[in-house]
């Protein structure tokens, strides 16, 4: 409070300095008229002026705080009747300066609803259109599973990959709705981590033939608390960038995936003897859009795979990190508290 009063003094200096001076004046000359009523008149009159500084002070000080506390309101609202109550504390010259700042506001306000509104009609579109699409996707897995022997091999092998291609990206924009939305539906429960990791390469069967990827799954009957359709999805981004990035120069490409207990977390390693990542890309791997250095294979990448599964595996509270010293490859691993 006594720093406020200090500032509101400093503000109006120039006004008390010359008020001051004229006060000092008026004593020398009361002294020079009657040195014995000096002594009487001018303590009292020093007195009385330092009270009526201070409830000056007192009265600016008050002015200046709803001024302040009108203007921020205003901002925050940039209504009309605010303005106007905004405004009686004003001089006129800041008057203008407010009419033209809100302006600016309002101008800017109504510009951004607009885009909010555009964007947000604009994400529901492609939600509904990613909830529609599923459909002719299923029919195709249907016909594919059940036609199998009336397609070529080489057919077959090319509609699968499309399949899952086309899967896979519908399943990352329903998933980038759903890491902003408010409200999560995640459900919790014990699974076996072998039987998760088993079933998302079960799901790329035909592509790691395809490819001639071997899986190794090292893992044992460990049990772990997490989202199975959350989990499956952060492991199928790791798997299918195994996949997308293998090295075609490697007689055997593999997919090894194992596990070891690290203090109070359990931690799944999966590994690949692809083309890996460069160094100065490490950094910036889970970085929305960000596609690196991998040669031709990055003209087809979007960067929101593993943007994604890092957002989804935060929300699951799994730290994934991607480990700096393989040089064999690609290494990424998963760390899951334990609950007891």
């Amino acid at each position: 409070m006594i720093r406020k009063f200090v500032r509101v003094f400093l503000k109006y200096k120039i006004w008390l300095s010359l008020i001051l001076f004229f006060n000092v004046m008026s004593g020398v000359f009361l002294w020079l008229m009657d040195s014995n009523s000096f002594t009487y008149i001018f303590p009292t009159f020093i007195i009385g002026s330092i009270l009526l500084y201070s409830l000056i002070g007192f009265l600016v000080y008050g002015k200046d705080k709803r001024k302040k506390e009108e203007i921020i309101g205003f901002i925050e609202s940039l209504d009309l009747k605010q303005e106007e109550v905004c405004l009686d504390f004003l001089q006129d010259d800041e008057k203008e300066i407010i009419h033209i700042i809100a302006a600016k506001l309002r101008k800017e306000e109504e510009l951004i609803k607009k885009q909010e509104l555009n964007l947000k009609e604009y994400e529901e579109y492609i939600e509904v259109w990613a909830h529609e699409i599923k459909t002719p996707v299923a029919l195709m897995t249907f016909v594919l599973d059940n036609r199998k022997e009336e397609i070529s091999p080489k057919i077959y092998q090319k509609l699968e990959y499309a399949r899952s291609e086309m899967q896979e990206d519908i399943e990352r924009i329903l998933y980038y709705s759903r890491v902003k939305s408010e409200h999560l539906d995640y459900i919790f429960e014990e699974m076996s981590l072998y039987e998760i990791c088993k079933d998302v390469e079960e799901e790329y069967k035909s592509l790691l033939e395809e490819q001639k990827i071997s899986v190794y799954n090292n893992l044992g009957n460990i049990k772990i608390l997490s989202d199975k359709k959350g989990l499956c999805f952060v492991l199928r981004q790791i798997f299918s960038n195994s996949i997308k990035y293998r090295d075609l120069e490697k007689e055997e490409s593999f997919i090894e995936v194992s596990s070891r207990l690290e203090e109070e977390n359990i931690i799944l390693i999966i590994r690949d003897n692809g083309i890996g990542a460069k160094p100065y890309d490490l950094a910036f791997l889970f970085d929305k859009g960000f596609t690196g250095d991998a040669g031709t294979k990055t003209k087809k990448s979007t960067g929101m795979g593993l943007y994604l599964a890092k957002k989804v595996a935060n929300n699951l509270k799994i730290k994934i990190e991607v480990t700096e010293d393989y040089k064999d490859g690609f290494e990424m691993s998963l760390s899951f508290p334990v609950v007891k």
